[in-house]
């Protein structure tokens, strides 16, 4: 593996394993094609250009970047005194011991659990926490040193569950302050390449609805993730259905804080309606397997989510960093809280969770963005698409069409409701003057 060091440090080389984990599968006889830093193309090996190095990794498998859909960098020092803690421990244990951090504080614990998360094959996480200032720049510096990807938080906490409830005062007071460090965090994160802005209330008891809706509104105008623990404890939809005379998903819906931008966290405790309402308004939950089985919360009903096509991804919520265990762990609790009730023998459904770990987690987290998304369709690929095949358009791409490119280029039309699709497409040769079309079939439409 040294020589795998020297090589990275060149513009263009293939990695070789046994085996690749794609789509379509775990395959073999692939090569992951890299080029100044970043991953252009995975096909057969045949497909490498020549003269282009190439690293045999036997007995090795290389697998996609997995996400952390939520977690809490801040809880490093605290793991070793959860045992035994009610549901609500942010209350006795959280709460106190992140409000006592310094930034110097917060860049140890961030760095510890980032090293932790690389190792057990994460590289992206998804922080829940109000940060901002010195304690978020610590943050960020951490990522960086580490170089993993961060989606970044803060927001605001304004409890409405106490003896003094706020005053209409106190709330405009706190959502004005709320946007203005919203402004200054998402400057700040988006001059950082890793770094990814987002927003977030705690929960349903942490703000009124009118900052619920101020602060939902002003994450989708300005295209970030709005984060929120929803759904999660008994303790919270008792409090949310006493308080508000609904559950706290229903309260949310009410007040904005739903959405293709948002991102609501655990989601346990979900009716069928809740359930329609997060497919509804497109809304996208983290799924957190380990950490309801370790507070003895229900399991959410992730295998239902998939089913009616809720958008979700898989987080750790703070539990050990390890990707594979945290799989095992999804389908597992799937297992023991659906398919034992309901004699289905087939619920491990464990594609399912590679999928939600990667692809689900992406997008659940707002780093569709990051994902390659191209065309360019190799001149004899295998349907479904194997691969695409360099050069490819994509959006930011500076590789230039030169002449003797051959590129497919098609256009597929879809009808979601009815599953009816049609494409038109042709081949083309990029020639010194123009292009040539290589597709003898003609482009017009047949209809019969």
């Amino acid at each position: 593996m040294s020589g795998l060091s020297e090589l990275t440090n060149r513009g263009s080389y293939a990695l070789a394993p046994e085996l690749v984990l794609t789509p379509e599968g775990a395959l073999s006889d692939m090569v992951v094609q890299v080029r100044d830093g970043e991953i252009v193309q995975v096909g057969p090996r045949g497909l490498v250009a020549a003269g282009t190095a190439v690293v045999d990794l036997p007995e090795r498998a290389i697998v996609p970047g997995f996400i952390d859909a939520h977690t809490h960098l801040g809880q490093a020092f605290g793991k070793a005194i959860t045992g035994g803690e009610p549901a609500q421990i942010w209350r006795r244990i959280w709460t106190p011991m992140e409000g006592s951090y310094d930034a110097e504080t917060v860049y140890v614990s961030a760095k510890w659990m980032f090293l932790e998360a690389l190792r057990g094959g994460f590289t992206g996480i998804v922080n829940f926490a109000v940060l901002d200032g010195e304690k978020a720049a610590a943050l960020h510096q951490a990522a960086t040193d580490v170089g993993i990807r961060l989606v970044s938080a803060t927001g605001a906490a304004l409890p409405v569950d106490g003896t003094r409830q706020p005053s209409p005062c106190d709330i405009a007071k706190a959502i004005d302050g709320a946007l203005k460090q919203a402004e200054a965090h998402i400057a700040t994160c988006k001059g950082q390449p890793l770094i990814t802005p987002s927003l977030c209330v705690p929960a349903v008891q942490s703000a009124p609805g009118e900052m619920l809706r101020a602060l939902s509104d002003y994450a989708a105008a300005h295209d970030v993730l709005f984060q929120i623990h929803t759904n999660e404890h008994h303790v919270e939809v008792h409090w949310s259905v006493c308080t508000h005379g609904k559950r706290p998903l229903e309260y949310f819906a009410d007040h904005g804080a739903v959405g293709p931008h948002t991102l609501h966290h655990h989601c346990t405790l979900v009716t069928d309606r809740e359930i329609e309402i997060l497919r509804e308004t497109r809304s996208a939950v983290s799924y957190n397997p380990l950490a309801s089985a370790w507070k003895g919360d229900r399991i959410a009903p992730a295998l239902g989510f998939a089913a009616r096509g809720v958008r979700f991804g898989i987080g750790t919520d703070s539990t050990r960093s390890d990707a594979l265990r945290l799989l095992e762990s999804a389908e597992t609790a799937q297992r023991f809280s659906q398919g034992m009730q309901n004699a289905d023998f087939s619920c491990g459904a464990a594609w399912t969770w590679i999928d939600a770990a990667t692809r689900g987690s992406a997008d659940a987290a707002g780093l569709g963005e990051h994902r390659m998304r191209a065309c360019g369709y190799g001149m004899s690929a295998i349907y479904t698409p194997l691969w695409v095949d360099p050069p490819m358009f994509y959006e930011g791409n500076s590789q230039l069409m030169e002449a003797g490119n051959t590129f497919f280029l098609h256009m597929i039309l879809a009808n979601s409701d009815t599953g009816r699709a049609m494409t038109l497409g042709h081949s083309v040769l990029i020639t010194e003057s123009g292009c040539d079309r290589l597709s003898r079939s003609s482009l017009d439409l047949v209809i019969k």
